[in-house]
């Protein structure tokens, strides 16, 4: 059983509703003990009448959660909170809004003394539908946000008409493909679950990994061309970010994969946002899940293959890619490499 602190990192640019959307979750679930960390410009936007007290700048709030800003160190404020009095069963980061929150998804992928305490659940992002495709093109940070997010939160769904939001759907499907989507009015979602999306546990990866060839989006390249980035269908949008998928048949070196994968990561930081995916490694009898944001990644073990045809099944999502020399590089990876024969693309 894990017992870790589960973590939810809360993003979205300026006016997108995402301390709305944080007070919200704390007033919807009494039965939770929350510590918040609130990175807006260093100022605590938690309702007044929640808090109570403070003590060396962590407010204590009246049922029992705290919160502080994160005008230190991110290292030393979760060191704070985990040496604070004050108990607490889920954390909550809601990011600043004109940055994309990347540094602290990777503190919970990379620090192994985080990893001991907490365990990341899902980044939830906010849009403000009223302005969200204007500011994707004026704002290369609300894309990056996007890229990152596991579920997107379609906001003031009710300030649009409801033609509009079918073509929104589209647009901002098409720079993150493996998002979930929900609509919300005053950011509150009716019937859903948020504080337990388990985004990044192997299960999950494994679904949305699996589940990425029904996705295919108006808006952007058609995500089964040869190459998604030179046969583009749709110009209007700058900064492009896009999803490139890949089935590669038969097993990787697991060695070479390794080699290969951290040296890609590492110089592709500043255009690679996430890659998910399933991979079979020779003479290793179980899958392994492998997940990545920018240049930290990270391998578990899935169930054993068994009688399963052996493939490999990668998502990348970023800008700047180049499909065909990515493609060509993983089938390099293999025990028995292939030179061009019986690609598969999604």
């Amino acid at each position: 059983m894990d017992n870790r602190i589960p973590v939810t990192i809360i993003t979205g640019f300026l006016g997108a509703g995402k301390t709305t959307f944080l007070n919200q979750l704390i007033k919807d679930h009494p039965e939770k003990k929350f510590a918040i960390i609130e990175n807006e410009f260093g100022e605590i936007g938690i309702d007044g009448g929640l808090i109570v007290g403070t003590d060396q700048n962590i407010f204590e709030l009246s049922n029992g959660c705290i919160c502080c800003s994160l005008n230190e160190g991110f290292y030393e404020t979760i060191t704070k909170l985990l040496n604070s009095q004050f108990p607490f069963t889920h954390l909550l980061v809601e990011t600043t809004g004109i940055a994309d929150p990347d540094s602290i998804i990777k503190a919970f992928l990379s620090s192994e003394e985080i990893q001991l305490n907490f365990r990341l659940d899902s980044v939830i992002c906010l849009a403000d539908c009223s302005n969200i495709e204007d500011i994707m093109d004026e704002q290369p940070e609300v894309r990056k946000q996007l890229a990152l997010a596991d579920v997107v939160l379609l906001n003031k769904v009710d300030t649009i008409q409801s033609g509009y939001l079918t073509e929104l759907e589209k647009i901002v499907g098409s720079v993150n493909s493996m998002a979930v989507f929900y609509t919300a009015k005053y950011a509150r979602v009716e019937n859903v679950n948020l504080l337990d999306m388990k985004a990044f546990s192997r299960e999950t990866i494994e679904k949305t990994t699996m589940s990425f060839q029904n996705l295919n989006f108006v808006k952007g390249p058609v995500i089964r061309q040869t190459s998604m980035l030179s046969k583009q269908t749709h110009q209007h949008h700058k900064h492009e970010i896009k999803s490139l998928g890949f089935i590669i048949p038969g097993s990787f070196d697991m060695e070479k994969f390794s080699f290969w994968m951290q040296n890609f990561l590492f110089f592709n930081r500043e255009n690679i946002f996430r890659v998910k995916g399933i991979v079979s490694f020779d003479n290793a009898p179980e899958k392994h899940i492998f997940q990545a944001v920018r240049d930290s990644y990270m391998f578990e073990p899935g169930d054993e293959w068994g009688n399963e045809s052996r493939f490999s099944k990668l998502v990348f999502i970023g800008k700047k890619l180049d499909h065909d020399l990515l493609e060509d590089n993983l089938y390099q990876l293999l025990v028995v490499p292939v030179e061009g024969t019986n690609k598969q693309t999604e």
